[in-house]
């Protein structure tokens, strides 16, 4: 089962602007013959696009995938241990700040935002009942 990226106006405002100004400054370099730089620019744009298209969430066989972008982990969902909902605009991966933050193992901790974070909750206590889910 896969879930989309929950994706805020605001963050979508300063993706797509960062890649028009990048666009812009690629045609610069191109016209002033510095295709160097261009190339730079044009990997750091191919980077925020695929962020940008490819984040999402995914439980299958037992397991939650997280992709952002190049990005990838997974985590065994019967290791688990509890799951809460935060607003931290500092934490990833995730292209809004309404997220969830899931414990895993001894101290692991990621943060995703899916658009339901409800329905992943859900599913993840589906696959394993034993998850806390703190406020």
């Amino acid at each position: 089962m896969r879930f989309r990226a929950g994706r805020d106006v605001w963050l979508g405002g300063v993706i797509w602007g960062s890649i028009a100004l990048m666009v812009w400054s690629i045609t610069r370099m191109i016209a002033d013959g510095d295709p160097v730089g261009a190339i730079i620019i044009s990997g750091i744009a191919l980077l925020l696009l695929s962020i940008w298209f490819r984040t999402y969430y995914e439980i299958k066989d037992g397991r939650l995938f997280i992709t952002s972008g190049p990005y990838y982990k997974s985590i065994p969902i019967d290791r688990i241990t509890s799951v809460r909902k935060t607003a931290n605009p500092f934490s990833s991966p995730s292209l809004t700040i309404r997220k969830l933050e899931i414990q895993f193992g001894t101290h692991g901790v990621v943060s995703v935002g899916p658009e339901d974070r409800d329905e992943l909750i859900q599913a993840l206590r589906e696959v394993n009942p034993e998850i806390k889910v703190r406020e």
